[in-house]
């Protein structure tokens, strides 16, 4: 059965785990190791990118393999459609019904970036395009984000806090910050579900009207319960850093104001810039946060730059991870065998 790496409700705590400790022994290994020689990997960009981009290209590239970067739809290929049925008569020349199989027959594995439209939730839920990469693969497919979540994202936190401390029974808080734009819900989505899956105690701290999706929710309520932790969703700060082990900044878009930017009032974004003072009520928690992120906005200088911060660790991380999941999709994988290697086999 062909394997993909695309959403955390797809695995067992257990299978995570396993990748993350197949990251670690990567992260501690100084032999080479090259089981995607020979493979060629394809990175499809939809949005801008950093982190994921360097990430997997050098993971593709340190296992041997060859990666590719495709930006979708911007200079780099041709713009693409992903509805059924669409008359294409607008922007996009090709459809991803075409697209993705021809990647799958040049290419061993695939990774899709798209962010949401944020015109409506609704649609957006449905992550078209990560939906037709799978639909359409002959090959394993890695989602990089999409509308919904971010597991790669996922799999680099919890190997971050395990390497400080065990996770089971630990605090967990995701703080709500301001931004200038309605950003996706994937990170802070991912971010709790894959906290409680370890068994840690979750509090979300977010103003009224930016609950996360309901279906996350339901999903981290129902692993709380079966691992015996708590789950707590409020809007007072900054009491909800009273205690907290591991603080996770995010800013997110509200689903009830769809698209539109948070409030720019001087004393709303103070409530919820991440501030050191805040930082202190916890107990001698770590602070995390995806990047790219807006200083003294999102949080002060002083704690990403103060001992509090472990951004830089935590992004480091995606690096060894990346090659973590690669392997789990791709070498137990059997190279393509070219017409003219068959016929000198024969």
């Amino acid at each position: 059965m062909l394997k993909h790496f695309t959403h955390l409700k797809d695995f067992t705590i257990d299978e995570l785990n396993r990748i993350i400790d197949s990251a670690s022994d990567l992260k501690k290994s100084t032999h080479a190791v090259l089981p995607l020689a020979g493979k060629s990997l394809a990175f499809c960009f939809m949005n801008p990118s950093l982190r994921t981009q360097v990430s997997f290209s050098v993971a593709t590239n340190a296992l041997g393999g060859h990666p590719l970067i495709l930006n979708l739809g911007s200079g780099g290929t041709w713009g693409m459609e992903s509805v059924e049925g669409a008359v294409m008569d607008g922007t996009a020349a090709e459809h991803l019904k075409e697209a993705v199989p021809v990647l799958g027959r040049m290419c061993q594995g695939l990774g899709l970036r798209s962010f949401p439209t944020g015109k409506s939730w609704a649609e957006d839920r449905n992550e078209p395009a990560l939906a037709a990469f799978i639909k359409y693969s002959t090959v394993p497919v890695i989602n990089m984000e999409s509308a919904s979540g971010h597991p790669c994202q996922a799999l680099a936190d919890l190997m971050t806090i395990r390497e400080r401390m065990p996770p089971k029974g630990k605090n967990f808080l995701l703080s709500w910050a301001p931004h200038i734009k309605a950003l996706p819900m994937a990170v802070p989505n991912s971010s709790v579900e894959i906290a409680s899956m370890a068994g840690m105690n979750v509090t979300i701290a977010r103003p009224e009207g930016y609950d996360l999706d309901p279906e996350v929710m339901a999903r981290v309520k129902k692993n709380c319960a079966m691992n015996g932790s708590t789950l707590r969703v409020t809007d007072k700060v900054p009491q909800a850093f009273d205690g907290q082990h591991v603080v996770y900044g995010k800013s997110w878009g509200s689903i009830a104001n769809y698209g539109q930017a948070p409030s720019s009032d001087p004393a709303f974004r103070k409530k919820w810039t991440i501030s050191a003072a805040k930082m202190k009520r916890a107990d001698k928690a770590i602070f995390m946060h995806c990047l790219p992120v807006r200083r003294n906005l999102v949080v002060d200088d002083a704690v990403l730059d103060g001992p509090w911060s472990v951004v830089v660790d935590e992004a480091e991380n995606r690096l060894h991870t990346a090659k973590a999941v690669l392997m789990y999709l791709l070498a137990s994988q059997p190279k393509r065998m070219t017409a003219a290697a068959r016929r000198h086999r024969k």
